[in-house]
């Protein structure tokens, strides 16, 4: 009965880390714009994580925290064109992907992960009045992709 519940439990927590991992790559893809350093910041990671004495949480922290290190980049594609690197991604995410680099890496950390904006700051070097703001400014962009694609550029920074 005993090993029964520890198999238990380790099978759930390997179904919590997997989760885990899974959604520190797609936020750092989304963060980056780019599958190399979204996996190279998830790699590096999970390298440096204990998961004897951290939670997933931290591990998930540490992600982020190298994808905000990583160079980003503009997808200069329109959002609706094949990307190779994003071509999992449904259209909604793949759009995020054509925002500017500041707008982008704003509402993935306030609005997709719901960071605090003095959180979203510390990570991205900006004031917490910026974040917010750059955040709103992606949230119109989305908003308006039906009526004017290449909005997103306008906000550039």
């Amino acid at each position: 009965m005993k090993s029964q519940a520890i198999s238990t439990a380790a099978r759930e927590r390997a179904i919590d880390i997997e989760h885990t991992v899974s959604r520190a790559f797609l936020t750092a893809h989304l963060l980056t714009a780019s599958t190399e350093q979204a996996e190279s910041a998830t790699m590096e990671a999970i390298d440096s994580w204990n998961p004897d004495e951290e939670t997933e949480e931290v591990l998930f922290r540490n992600v982020l925290d190298g994808a905000t290190r990583a160079q980003t980049k503009h997808v200069p594609s329109s959002w609706n064109e094949h990307d190779p690197g994003g071509s999992y991604l449904p259209d909604e995410l793949r759009a995020v992907l054509g925002l500017a680099p500041h707008l982008r890496r704003c509402f993935v950390l306030r609005i997709l992960v719901g960071l605090p904006p003095q959180v979203c700051g510390r990570l991205l070097h900006l004031h917490s009045r910026r974040v917010d703001r750059f955040a709103c400014a992606a949230l119109e962009c989305l908003g308006s992709l039906d009526r004017q694609p290449t909005l997103g550029l306008r906000y550039a920074v």
